[in-house]
């Protein structure tokens, strides 16, 4: 009994420590281009990390506009369809922070919020807007590829 209690005991925390090494690592999503003439050369990737009922995302973006201003967005899962979150026209959930492009075309953003903002049919997808004009969406990352 005192054996099969000390296996129990150090399987637990064998789990319980690389669960938290999952966490820490973050959950990685590619974004795809749009079918747009913006930015063609445009890619990235977003990680998403949790810590406990916060999540912490941060893009890695590349084929931007040198020196244009941008926002990013998670956004729900919206009523336009089903199996592409991407084409969805959901409600935003979670904005990140405004930012420019550099020389380059490169950028990296982060936003911290609270898990509630991306879970379940929220954080379906993260996108990319030109801030000038918020329709022209050059990238997108699917986060959840079906509703439900």
């Amino acid at each position: 009994m005192i054996v099969q209690k000390s296996v129990l005991g150090l399987f637990t925390a064998t789990l319980l420590g690389s669960c938290s090494m999952m966490m820490g690592q973050g959950t990685t999503y590619n974004f795809k281009h749009n079918p747009n003439a913006a930015d063609p050369a445009a890619m990235g990737r977003a990680v998403a990390t949790m810590d406990g009922s916060m999540v912490s995302t941060t893009l890695s973006l590349s084929g931007l506009t040198p020196g244009k201003a941008y926002i990013a967005h998670y956004h729900a899962f919206g009523p336009a369809s089903s199996t592409d979150p991407c084409a969805s026209s959901g409600p935003v959930t979670l904005g990140f922070p405004n930012f420019s492009a550099d020389a380059n075309g490169n950028a990296s953003v982060t936003v911290k919020g609270d898990m509630t903002k991306i879970m379940g049919d929220m954080g379906a997808y993260i996108n990319v807007h030109y801030a000038s004009d918020p329709s022209v969406v050059p990238i997108c990352a699917p986060v959840k590829m079906t509703k439900g």
